[in-house]
């Protein structure tokens, strides 16, 4: 009986976890399923973006990503950015531009030498 105790509470503990993780194979594939109107992806990707990876904890309001993307678009996209109101500083060879909407603030990471980009996400 104690056994059984033990398994019931580590199971219900296990499924206690609000973290979660989804991917996209590419940006039609996110918009497809609905990624930006759940609100966890940043509203502006690089339109050749692939590999698309969220992860959110939904106790803390707080989330990360990455992807990969076409370095070629890299100027483009980081005009797209700042035509939407984002703020921009550079850490090393990283730009960091960081994009506030209505509920939340973004701050995505594009380093300058590959065609990687990730964010993070807090929810206001």
């Amino acid at each position: 009986m104690r056994n059984l105790v033990v398994i019931l509470s580590l199971l219900t503990l296990e499924g206690c976890s609000d973290e979660t993780t989804t991917r996209f194979d590419t940006l039609a594939d996110a918009k497809t399923k609905e990624a930006f109107v759940r609100g966890w992806v940043p509203p502006i990707l690089p339109d050749s973006a692939t590999s698309i990876v969220e992860r959110n904890n939904l106790d803390l309001n707080t989330g990360t990503g990455s992807f990969n993307y076409d370095s070629t678009e890299r100027s483009r996209y980081i005009n797209r950015l700042t035509e939407a109101g984002a703020l921009s500083r550079t850490e090393g060879d990283i730009d960091i531009l960081t994009l506030s909407t209505n509920v939340s603030r973004w701050e995505i990471r594009l380093p300058r030498n590959s065609g990687a980009g990730g964010w993070r996400i807090r929810q206001l």
